[in-house]
């Protein structure tokens, strides 16, 4: 995996075989809900099959479960009627990841030529071209360098911005929406934190819009709520470290919860086999913590980022290219030594630990918390897959306070955008097609089945909060994510950082040695590429966020 540019999405091909069906019988839809509360339209239902065949290690070396299920869920909706048969006059392709968002994006798009002959004229049909994950990036990279006028639309993932449009593949999209104020309006309704990170190279610079978030996703903690409210546990727990365990959604958030209070709850659920927890006697060993800490791709970079943020350092300096006293500072070193002392309250292959395995000792009941990915908790509350789906509770990511008095609170950054081609020849179509994706009833649709609503003004309703069990987390979580480089060259940054740390986790170089030799490395890749002269063109960063982080500032 580290030989290829992918995304975080491709251990659903190697460590887990997922394949998720949705059928839908009625169109979901309706302007009902969030915005008008009634859209008076029949109720219908909507059936959702997901087989899952999964071999994960729980525990320990050796230690291997496989299962397949086979979960069915019907909910009943408020719907429209199905869209208007309309023959399309022109049709332009959308590739995007074969998976759930990417088949939901084209149960979402068969409405688009009604909507396109009533808005633009034009009937218009979007193809969707699902590819897989471990294949999309050389896929489009090949199709784009060949300058192909299709696919139309495009997604990339975060990282890949500075690439693609570096290399002129995909659009500025500037001068377009500086003659909508449709789209105009729509950017205000981001988050500025995925403006920055989901729709700007570079990062932030609004003079280069390239893309509109499609899928977001952000790291959330995940709790046993029947451990942490029990009142034996609750009174020991105080005793042994003289505060009380958090029980509440606010003790969380807003609440200034740290991580190294974390770390406590961490090593009082560590238990063994024969040892009691919650009353009853233990047949395994039960964990306090699952972190991502594999060497795959960015399963590192991106917890440990949190973490690097949260102690107030950056990797780098985004304007300038230095990295000695960034990435190695005494805030970096004592981030890395925090996340290397959550290893000994760890199941024994910690360091295999990505979401799947994270979900997979959660599921099993075997972990107090673990952090992880919000596009792949839906498992966890599944009664089928997780002997734990009806006592865990979904909470924003801690904080810490440093030495310098200030708390922080940052997560590092997953979702993608959407991007347009450079070479098609339908530029203001796809913007036509943007548009009728952020409609109100289509971002119920995506909401409901399972996407990563982005909008700002839906993430802070009521009703989306109260959509699943993590979505209130999700929409609280969204203000303070953060992001690594999404520069041309970021993937050897990135495989510096996996490898490296990997290193210092398993104990073979220290953590010091460690971020010396990033920062050593980094800084070859940067002089090499002639960062920052070299891109001067482009533009720099709205802001610097080593600056921000290190003042304890929104990003936004």
């Amino acid at each position: 995996m580290r030989e290829k540019k992918i995304n975080r999405r491709i251990a659903l091909g190697t460590t887990a075989k997922v394949a998720t069906a949705a059928v839908i019988t009625g169109v979901v839809g309706g302007i009902a809900g969030y915005l008008a509360g009634s859209s008076g339209a029949a109720p219908r239902e909507v059936t959702r099959t997901q087989v899952v065949e999964r071999t994960v290690t729980v525990g320990g070396v050796g230690q291997t479960v496989t299962e397949t299920v086979t979960r069915t869920a019907t909910q009943t909706v408020t719907a429209g009627p199905p869209p208007t048969e309309v023959k399309p006059e022109l049709t332009i392709t959308f590739a995007s990841p074969e998976w759930l968002p990417g088949r939901l994006t084209g149960v979402i798009a068969e409405g688009f030529p009604a909507w396109s002959k009533a808005n633009i004229g034009k009937a218009v049909q979007v193809k969707m071209d699902l590819i897989p994950w471990d294949a999309i990036f050389d896929r489009l990279s090949t199709t784009l360098a060949a300058k192909s006028k299709e696919p139309t639309l495009l997604i990339s993932d975060s990282q890949w911005l500075g690439q693609f449009y570096v290399g002129g593949h995909i659009r500025r999209l500037n001068d377009i929406i500086a003659r909508d104020p449709e789209l105009q309006q729509l950017l205000n309704r981001f988050d500025e934190s995925l403006v920055y990170f989901y729709m700007t190279y570079p990062q932030g610079n609004k003079d280069n819009i390239v893309g509109f978030a499609h899928e977001g996703d952000v790291l959330l903690m995940v709790y046993r709520h029947d451990l942490f409210t029990n009142p034996t546990e609750r009174e020991n727990f105080k005793a042994q470290y003289g505060y009380d365990l958090p029980q509440r959604y606010e003790d969380w958030y807003p609440g200034q919860l740290d991580w190294y209070q974390v770390r406590d709850i961490a090593e009082f659920f560590t238990r063994k086999a024969g040892d009691e927890l919650a009353g009853k006697r233990l047949d395994e060993d039960f964990y306090g913590i699952a972190m991502h800490m594999s060497r795959a791709y960015d399963a590192i970079a991106c917890p440990f980022g949190s973490l690097l943020y949260c102690h107030g350092e950056y990797w780098w300096d985004p304007e300038t290219g230095e990295t000695d006293g960034f990435i190695n500072s005494p805030r970096a070193r004592q981030a890395l030594d925090f996340y290397k002392s959550l290893v000994p309250y760890s199941p024994p292959n910690a360091l295999e630990i990505w979401f799947d395995e994270a979900n997979a000792v959660m599921q099993a009941g075997r972990v107090a918390m673990i952090y992880n990915w919000a596009g792949f908790l839906p498992s966890l509350f599944d009664p089928a897959a997780s002997k734990v789906y009806n006592v865990i509770r979904v909470v924003p990511p801690p904080g810490h306070k440093g030495e310098d008095g200030i708390f922080r609170r940052y997560s590092g950054i997953g979702g993608q955008p959407m991007c347009i081609n450079s070479y098609s020849d339908y530029p203001e179509v796809a913007l036509a097609f943007i548009k009728y994706w952020f409609q109100p009833e289509n971002q119920r649709k995506w909401a409901e089945g399972g996407g990563g609503v982005c909008l700002r003004d839906i993430i802070q309703t009521e009703w989306f909060r109260t959509l699943t069990p993590y979505n209130r987390a999700y929409a609280d979580s969204i203000a303070f994510q953060v992001d690594f480089w999404n520069v041309p060259f970021f993937f050897e940054m990135l495989t510096v950082v996996q490898e490296e740390i990997h290193a210092a986790l398993a104990g073979t170089i220290s953590t010091s040695s460690a971020l010396d030799n990033i920062a050593r490395r980094h800084k070859e890749i940067i002089e090499r590429e002639d960062y920052p002269r070299a891109f001067e063109k482009y533009g720099k960063p709205a802001k610097n966020v080593a600056e921000l982080i290190r003042k304890g500032l929104p990003i936004g």
